[in-house]
């Protein structure tokens, strides 16, 4: 599916290859059209991680920090102890980018709505963003048109990550456990 067809996203920034000697393969350059409030805002979002305008990750988070924080855990995946999904969405995005590809981030952002919540013994009015309902949504939406979720949503689409990509985590996660 084409992100010309998500007529409720928009674009936050561009992922990048980095020259330097981070174990970390990527960056991202956020468009400087968009304020820091926006990309830190912690409402929840809906995110999209396109390659050559092909939707290939529909994920949601409502991280503290906002669309930074959500995908500095891609970003920084070569580093740390990584999620096996962090890991592998980061050198997905490194090989799309060595073939030359455009990889962007893409956002949907959902009103805020009073909402009341039910704590141990009170209940409280708070503000919220309907975020995994969003992201759910997307996804089905998705799938009804594609007959499958995107391509890098594999735990979705009951799929294991390619061999090659596992085996890189497993021996990165082993040296790691060594050196720790």
């Amino acid at each position: 599916m084409k992100i010309n067809d998500a007529k409720n996203a928009f674009k936050v920034g561009d992922f990048l290859l980095r020259n330097d000697r981070s174990p970390n393969k990527i960056m991202i350059k956020y468009l400087n059209e968009h304020s820091n409030k926006l990309l830190t805002d912690s409402s929840g979002r809906v995110y999209l991680i396109v390659s050559g305008n092909e939707i290939m990750k529909i994920g949601g988070s409502m991280s503290r920090g906002g669309i930074k924080a959500t995908i500095s855990f891609y970003v920084s995946a070569q580093q740390g102890g990584p999620s096996l999904r962090s890991f592998a969405i980061h050198l997905l995005i490194e090989q799309e980018l060595n073939k030359n590809s455009k990889v962007e981030l893409w956002m949907i952002t959902n009103k805020k709505s009073k909402a009341e919540i039910n704590g141990l013994n009170t209940q409280k009015t708070i503000e919220v963003a309907a975020f995994k309902e969003s992201e759910d949504l997307c996804k089905e939406e998705y799938k009804n048109i594609m007959g499958k979720y995107p391509k890098w949503n594999f735990q979705e689409n009951s799929e294991t990550y390619p061999n090659k990509i596992e085996k890189n985590y497993r021996n990165y996660m082993e040296k790691r456990s060594k050196n720790l």
